[in-house]
């Protein structure tokens, strides 16, 4: 059962862009400022009333299952907006997208990429999982070393989850196959590399090291956990 984040007014962010994009794909207008105000909380209540949805103005688990509408290459319309406003939020800029609303072929290797890399079936169709997956942050690091930390921190924290949001089903394996002892003396050693590809390494008291390599994809602006190594 896919889990769904939860938007209302107040709110405020990439997800909120992606709410407004899709109720006016609704034919419910509103503006797309990523901030969830009165406007938006009106419109989310209007497409809530033609659902037969509970009109609270919240966009939870009932109300995101039926938002969110697929699509793939050749869809136009602010559905690809959204889409591709997910896209250029994340990475620091290098490979961007444009948020025209057309899903174009540079659009889709966009897609396909992040699917791969967060081991999704790759098809390039923006469907229930996909829609999941990016507004629930996956691939979101502004950078390597964020990427990597964030790892190491899930590592910390068994949660073999948290890691799956920046690192790749094969690096999470690869790092909980080995387990965080606190005891080890754990220390952040830096992060240094070229040509699209970063290791961090962390030391622990016995002189061992864990180092954290990150991609910097090339098809899309998305920094991930690739691989890890316990020397």
């Amino acid at each position: 059962m896919l889990t769904w984040p939860l938007e209302k007014q107040g709110s405020a962010g990439e997800d909120v862009k992606t709410v407004q994009y899709l109720v006016m794909a609704h034919g419910h207008p509103t503006g797309v400022d990523g901030d969830f105000g009165p406007a938006t909380k009106a419109a989310v209540q209007a497409f809530q009333s033609s659902r037969g949805l509970s009109t609270d103005g919240i966009v939870g688990p009932q109300t995101w299952p039926q938002l969110i509408i697929q699509v793939q290459q050749g869809s136009n319309g602010n559905a690809v907006s959204a889409v591709q406003s997910q896209i250029q939020s994340r990475g620091d800029g290098a490979n961007q997208i444009t948020v025209d609303g057309s899903f174009s072929p540079v659009t889709d290797d966009a897609v396909r990429a992040f699917q791969t890399l967060v081991g999704l079936s790759v098809d390039g169709i923006v469907g229930p999982q996909t829609w999941n997956y990016l507004v629930n942050g996956y691939l979101a690091a502004p950078d390597p070393q964020t990427a990597a930390q964030d790892v190491f921190s899930a590592w910390e924290a068994n949660d073999q989850e948290q890691a799956a949001k920046n690192a790749t089903p094969a690096a999470v394996a690869e790092i909980f196959a080995e387990g965080f002892s606190p005891a080890n003396g754990w220390s952040f050693e830096g992060c240094g590399g070229a040509l699209g590809h970063t290791f961090c390494s962390w030391k622990r008291s016995n002189g061992s090291e864990l180092r954290i390599g990150v991609i910097n994809a090339v098809e899309g602006p998305y920094y991930v956990a690739d691989q890890a190594q316990f020397t």
